[in-house]
């Protein structure tokens, strides 16, 4: 093979990764890293990777049934046999972690834009082969293409969305808009059984708990093989905590409080960042927001919703006039985020402005008029800070933003103006595509599976009618998007699956979107 790999050389060769030995002089290695070689344990969630630069890259993985804490090493390969390895190391696996382990990787022999092949092993066991692919240089041309998704409640259905965003071509990177794992039960009529928490009930507060709920979802083939195809960057929303909290503010929704929230949130954010493919910042271990730099023409920013806000506004109400959402004090980002995000928007050199945020910023009204909105745990609820920020997009001529977002479990696409309600009086200065969910139910379902036409296409055409703004909504489908950031224009499609209701489905292109460089506008294709 080649020593310089095209995308779909790399894409091609990649399914003969799985079944190769273990090659070089690894034990004397693993000897040399000074503690105890591991031996025993399972690679049971596989490998993933994350937070792409130039020439580095963050690599993770989990042991399980290990014993004891001891050493174990990775390495990292242009090619899938690992005939020329490029970095091995040893890591440490420890009992405080749960013998999870995140590293980083930083090296001159990894070239911007290219893809790699990555791996673990012990004494005698080798993971599952990951692979991913650096960032672009800062002058590259190339297109940019990024997966989103959010929302994969493991009871309602089959991640069957996964085993298609697993094999989407040429990914750089995929974002999880947040909705990881959920801290208990919503659903009625699970099509998958959740049994974690102290009393089996999917209700999940202490860090074991927390622990085995991921351990749960990473019992998922299709999650566990996005993770190991394409580098991942990862927001949380609410439930990886508790529903609805807000910064230090416990939701409503927790029945049997065995912990204090303080508690409860600190054991959900330790779980969180043990899973993912990211290192904890030392001065700000907590925070999660912060900017990707992919070539010239893509710079991809990622918000933080929950940690720092206000709390939703008039007890959280749905479709009701809430007076309370338009205080000027009320705030989404927080005063540090919000100035740091400011700051990014407008020092970007990027053509385009990719906002990964968890809520979304559209205003989704539920009548006519836009005195009531939908639901006001969204920047419905922070109107003031909504226009705040969209005022300034427009007063320093930022061009080309587009916001990709979670959440609300339903695919909408449209156009973002200060008010919420892009229209005649109120100009669009950005756009955004909001993701359906992996599996979560939606607005008008009745399972996971989707809703039924009869109900889905007529709530989607009210939807339109009180909200021009609002381009394209679907309520019948679950699935994910993949985003585009070309020099001219960006493209997004959302795809799905038939169905989640089955473990296995074939996928197709729900719809299709074009936007104009230099105009806030979107174009549903045909």
């Amino acid at each position: 093979m080649s020593s310089h790999l095209s995308r779909r050389s790399f894409l091609a060769g990649a399914g003969a990764a799985g079944a190769v030995a273990v090659t070089g002089n690894w034990r004397s290695a693993l000897g040399q890293a000074g503690s105890e070689i591991a031996r025993g344990g399972r690679f049971a969630q596989s490998v993933a990777s994350g937070q792409p630069t130039t020439n580095g890259i963050t690599l993770w993985t989990k042991l399980s049934e290990l014993q004891r804490p001891g050493t174990l090493q990775y390495e990292v390969s242009r090619d899938p046999g690992f005939g020329s390895v490029l970095a091995r190391h040893g890591v440490e696996a420890s009992v405080g972690s749960d013998f999870a382990i995140t590293t980083r990787l930083e090296s001159a022999k990894l070239a911007p834009g290219e893809q790699y092949y990555y791996r673990f092993f012990t004494c005698d066991q080798t993971s599952p082969v990951g692979r991913f692919r650096t960032a672009r240089p800062a002058d590259s041309n190339e297109p940019i293409r990024i997966g989103f998704f959010s929302c994969q409640d493991y009871e309602p259905g089959f991640y069957t969305a996964h085993a298609g965003l697993a094999e989407e071509q040429d990914l750089d990177l995929v974002v999880c808009l947040g909705d990881y794992v959920y801290e208990r039960s919503f659903d009625t009529s699970p099509r998958r059984k959740d049994t974690t928490g102290a009393n089996g009930d999917a209700e999940v507060q202490t860090l074991p708990e927390y622990r085995d709920k991921y351990r749960l979802y990473h019992s998922d083939p299709n999650l566990l093989r996005v993770r190991e195809t394409h580098p991942l960057l990862v927001i949380w929303d609410d439930h990886e905590v508790e529903d609805n909290y807000a910064a230090d503010r416990p939701g409503d929704a927790t029945k049997n409080e065995r912990v204090p929230f303080a508690e409860r949130r600190v054991n959900g954010y330790r779980a969180y960042f043990e899973h993912m493919p990211r290192v904890r910042e030392g001065a700000s271990p907590d925070r999660i927001y912060g900017r990707t730099l992919l070539g010239r023409h893509c710079e991809l920013m990622l918000l933080d919703e929950r940690q720092y806000r206000s709390d939703q506004p008039c007890g959280d109400p749905n479709a009701v006039p809430c007076p309370e959402s338009a205080d000027p004090n009320r705030t989404m980002l927080g005063a540090e985020q919000k100035a740091w995000f400011t700051s990014a928007l407008e020092s970007s050199p990027a053509t385009w402005k990719i906002v990964a945020n968890q809520l979304m910023i559209m205003a989704l009204d539920a009548e006519p008029t836009g005195n009531a909105s939908f639901t006001y745990d969204s920047w419905d609820g922070y109107k003031a800070e909504r226009r705040e920020l969209l005022e300034f997009i427009k007063s320093r001529s930022i061009k080309n933003v587009s916001f990709v977002t979670g959440d609300i479990h339903t695919f909408f696409a449209g156009d973002v103006a200060p008010s919420g309600r892009a229209g005649l009086t109120d100009a669009s200065v950005a756009t955004e595509f909001v993701g359906g969910s992996i599996s979560s139910e939606g607005i008008v379902d009745g399972r996971g599976g989707g809703a039924a036409p009869v109900l889905a296409l007529p709530a989607d055409a009210t939807v339109r009618v009180n909200n021009p703004h609002i381009k394209f909504s679907n309520q019948q489908f679950k699935g994910y998007g993949v985003l585009e950031a070309k020099p001219d224009e960006l493209l997004v499609q959302f795809k799905s699956p038939q169905t989640t209701q089955a473990e296995t489905s074939s996928m197709f292109t729900l719809a299709r979107f074009r936007v104009e460089r230099g105009t806030p506008q979107v174009d549903v294709l045909p």
